[in-house]
């Protein structure tokens, strides 16, 4: 009988990671809605929170858009898309929002122009799907806050971060340890996103090879056996055998539902990560969480677990 793989890797590039310009003042950047449509007018202080940076924030068409639970028709999302990918004044695009759709029109997108002018994506949640599907391209880009939830009471800090990394840099996390981390130290580019669309992309152009990398996970409102369904589809798919480091992050709102579990998302972590060595942090502040802080995806980041605490630093 062959031996089995060890990872499960379905695209694979030779060229070298593109890390877009860091914004400064004067720079054009783009809103968007690529999933669902915003639930209340927060997003206007978010855009202000952009202008304030002394950024030109430019609307697409239909980022206002409602069809359904979407943000407009898959056509409207995926034209709005491309025109912000192709326009090479834009130099960032930040999603109102995540909830769900960026998924449904990502296969009729042309990469091309972007690919030659990279820029920043930033979001989180849904948006995962662009973000995975950027690392696959070899772009670097933003798992952090949006428009929608810039001015979040809490996040105040995540925010202050995602200003210093898109016009200085720089990633510089310093939280207190948890219990169940495993100690640690790497250094290696960073990954991931929400873990159910994770699981979604696996088998797709979208899911960036995994092998040597720092793997970031959160989620929100899913039950516990949820989640270790998806734990355990990523561990068959091979994504937990060479991974250089995982971060776990808000795991908000997950319970266990009449079919238990037994186990709490740590324990589960540490159950299919059993055998590995690499370090593992838990309830880092990324995710569903009003202190979302930004991780810079795609780009090289210094790993640390200790007793005393967990550092995640870079400088692009």
């Amino acid at each position: 009988m062959p031996k089995k793989k060890d990872i499960f890797v379905p695209i694979t590039r030779i060229f070298d990671m593109q890390i877009p310009k860091l914004l400064q003042k004067g720079d054009r950047v783009a809103i968007v809605s690529p999933a669902s449509p915003p639930s209340s007018d927060q997003w206007k202080k978010g855009i202000e929170v952009l202008e304030s940076w002394g950024l030109e924030v430019v609307r697409s068409d239909n980022y206002l858009a409602k069809h359904f639970g979407l943000a407009g028709t898959d056509a409207q999302r995926c034209s709005d898309m491309q025109q912000m990918l192709d326009d090479p004044t834009i130099k960032a695009i930040f999603p109102l929002r995540g909830g769900y759709g960026s998924s449904r029109f990502i296969d009729q997108l042309n990469f091309d122009l972007y690919q030659q002018n990279p820029k920043w994506i930033v979001g989180f949640s849904d948006i995962t799907a662009l973000l995975c599907h950027s690392d696959a391209l070899q772009i670097a880009s933003v798992h952090g806050p949006m428009p929608n939830n810039f001015c979040q009471k809490g996040g105040e800090d995540a925010l202050n971060a995602l200003q210093k990394l898109l016009f200085h840099g720089l990633t510089a996390i310093d939280v207190p340890t948890h219990p169940l981390n495993r100690s640690g130290e790497s250094e290696a580019a960073i990954t991931g996103g929400n873990l159910s669309l994770l699981a979604h992309l696996i088998g797709s152009e979208s899911f960036p090879n995994p092998i040597g990398k720092i793997l970031f996970i959160e989620e929100v409102g899913e039950r516990l056996y949820h989640v270790d369904r998806m734990l355990v589809q990523l561990k068959r798919a091979g994504y937990f055998s060479q991974l250089n480091g995982l971060i776990i992050g808000g795991f908000t709102d997950c319970t266990e539902a009449k079919l238990e579990i037994g186990k709490t998302v740590a324990e589960l972590v540490l159950e299919h990560c059993a055998g590995s060595d690499f370090p593992i942090c838990f309830d880092f502040p990324a995710g569903h969480i009003p202190n979302n802080f930004p991780l810079p995806f795609g780009t090289k980041i210094k790993f640390l677990v200790n007793s005393e605490n967990v550092q995640v630093t870079g400088q692009i």
